[in-house]
């Protein structure tokens, strides 16, 4: 096969690029790339799962004979409940094995749609619409808590949608309800019922991209994507053949759902659900590792945030010999995380970057060539990248030179056509067909990439570009400091300045003169040093794992605001500050006085009024 080639350089990936993408010789689908792998190793073990996570717990089997009789019923279950190739499947279910079934029947007949439960029921009801969705698959409150609920609810606003219940025993069911398992046994396991045929250009999914809130963000994903996702980690990474891998991230993710199920599942490879929760429940956490030797686990996968547990959990009396590498993504990978675990573990940890839009990665460092710790790695093949300047309006000015940041924009099969609603599509594109992807990087002469972050998070001193990454790799090399971000803080005089927040470790104390001065030392760009360090119980973060910048940036606002606006008001009034996103103004202070008179509240306005903000000030 094409893919036993191994990108080491930019040129490899120049070499096959030089052929047509014909040459991969990839499959009509996605269906039909799990069922030449299930028929090829029909007795191999597709999914060995855990309830609980731990690692004395013993692991339920699933086969691929098996695992192809499911799909076939699923998708033939489906298709008899009406679905035709432009309905959608909301799914609404944790990492579990039936997930992966559901999810690859669903794109066998319509279009899947995996969605995270702990949005909210209006947030889920929209995007629902948005996709036209005629089904939507939940699970019994025995398996996850969040799933039924959210289906309820749903249901009393979108009660023509038919609901599926995997779980239990069906005696519980709300009326009109589908029980799975009964109704997949009455169908037939052997193929599909439905004469489509399925073509790689195809829809084949919708998965939710950007906040949550707001009018829904459905990414447009083909069948050819997500296979050239898979056939570029080959090359990447070399053929993964057997493999074994363990499942920590959520299914709702582009991660989950192409690099964890279809990428394995396409290659005859075993994967191993940890929780239905994954790398949320604390158990799973502290037997990862136990779990990675016991299942001879072959490529392990997490968020920085992850790995940084990782690294304090003992490990010397495993054997993870077996681990060929880790796999990091969803933001950018502390230097000291990068090189503690190659230092604690033994295998490296490759990192690379990619988006829902590009149906997962699009760069990553080269697994058989130079993994350059810090960086982003090298291109996938086919996939085109370029670094820019654009306008304020987010016209195209130039493209950069090496080594001078920019905005990230991509151009391939690989990326998506556009997406559901038409009013996302308006401002996503530049210079024709190139997606404007909202992120700041950086290409060497070698063709590596530097991911510097969003550019919105960019910290702008008066005209000084600060990159919030310099900031944050010197603060994880603080002893005891577990997850750091810095973001900017609106400034009357300068716009933002540099502030930073920390987690420490649990039994770690927080002390910020030490962090200063730590910093200090190490940080040479003076106006990077930060301002202020807070400390957190706990860090805000994503679904995924992701550190949530806006969150902290709404409370740098805030902290700053509730200081400087109670000193003025010190003994003759009390002082409230809030701060929150606002569709129209972006960002909101709402200022409550208690007390004072006239002249006080004049002050306050005038003070708040300064910052680059919208404020409210208001007395009671």
């Amino acid at each position: 096969m094409a893919a036993q080639i191994l990108v080491r350089t930019l040129a490899d990936v120049e070499a096959i690029e030089r052929r047509p993408l014909a040459h991969l010789n990839l499959p009509q689908s996605t269906y039909h790339a799990i069922r030449g792998a299930a028929e090829i190793y029909p007795d191999r073990v597709a999914f060995k799962n855990l309830r609980t996570g731990a690692a004395e717990e013993e692991a339920e089997e699933l086969l691929y004979r098996d695992l192809l009789t499911q799909l076939h019923q699923t998708a033939n279950l489906l298709h008899g409940l009406g679905v035709r190739a432009d309905d959608a499947v909301t799914l609404l279910l944790p990492i579990i094995p039936q997930t992966s079934v559901c999810l690859w029947a669903a794109a066998a007949t319509g279009i899947a749609n995996p969605v995270n439960s702990f949005l909210e029921t209006e947030h889920l009801v929209s995007i629902m619409r948005s996709g036209r969705a005629k089904v939507v698959i939940g699970c019994h409150p025995s398996i996850e808590p969040t799933s039924w609920p959210r289906v309820q609810a749903i249901r009393e606003q979108l009660p023509e949608v038919i609901a599926i219940q995997i779980g239990g025993n069906g005696d519980d069911l709300d009326p009109g309800v589908i029980h799975y398992e009964s109704a997949i046994a009455a169908q037939p396991g052997d193929s599909l019922l439905h004469d489509r045929q399925l073509q790689q250009t195809d829809i084949c999914a919708y998965l939710h991209t950007g906040g949550t809130t707001g009018q829904p963000k459905l990414a447009r994903h083909s069948h050819l994507g997500q296979l050239l996702q898979c056939a570029g980690l080959d090359f990447l990474l070399g053929p993964q053949n057997p493999s074994t891998s363990l499942l920590g991230v959520p299914m709702f993710h582009v991660g989950g759902v192409i690099a964890s199920s279809l990428y394995g599942l396409s290659r005859g490879g075993t994967i191993v659900t940890l929780h239905p929760n994954g790398l949320r429940n604390p158990v799973v956490v502290r037997d990862f590792l136990a779990n990675a030797e016991r299942f001879g686990a072959n490529s392990l996968g997490g968020v920085p945030a992850s790995w940084s547990a990782l690294l304090t959990l003992p490990s010397d009396h495993l054997d993870l010999s077996k681990v060929r590498h880790g796999i990091v993504a969803a933001s950018t990978l502390p230097l000291e995380v990068a090189h503690g675990v190659v230092k604690k573990f033994g295998f490296p940890l490759v990192e690379g970057w990619g988006m829902t839009e590009t149906h997962c990665f699009a760069t990553m460092n080269p697994l058989h060539g130079e993994n350059r710790v810090g960086s982003v790695g090298l291109r996938f093949p086919y996939m085109q990248i370029r670094v820019v300047k654009l306008d304020d309006a987010g016209g195209l000015l130039r493209d950069c030179e090496v080594d001078e940041i920019g905005v990230l924009l991509v151009k391939g099969p690989q990326v998506i056509a556009g997406y559901v609603d038409d009013v996302h599509n308006k401002a996503a594109w530049v210079d024709g067909d190139w997606l404007n992807t909202g992120d700041l990087a950086r290409q060497n002469a070698d063709g590596y990439f530097w991911h510097t972050g969003r550019a919105k998070d960019l910290i702008i001193r008066g005209g000084h570009n600060i990159d919030p990454l310099l900031i944050e790799e010197v603060l994880y090399q603080f002893p005891g400091i577990e997850l750091a971000a810095a973001v900017g803080q609106p400034d009357r005089r300068v716009g933002e300045m540099p502030v930073a927040f920390v987690q420490m470790r649990a039994g770690e104390a927080f002390d910020e003169d030490a962090i200063n001065s730590f910093i200090r030392e190490r940080i040479q760009e003076r106006a990077a040093n930060p301002i202020a360090i807070h400390a957190l119980a706990e860090m805000p973060l994503t679904q995924v794992g992701k550190i949530f910048k806006p969150a902290l940036r709404l409370e740098a606002a805030r902290l700053i605001l509730q200081r400087e606006l109670s000193a003025i008001a010190h003994g003759q009034g009390e002082i409230a500050v809030t701060v929150e996103s606002h569709p129209v103004h972006g960002t909101l202070a709402r200022v409550s006085l208690m007390g004072g008179n006239d002249e006080l509240a004049a002050r306050i306005k005038e003070a708040v009024g300064g910052y680059p903000l919208h404020s409210e000030v208001s007395r009671t």
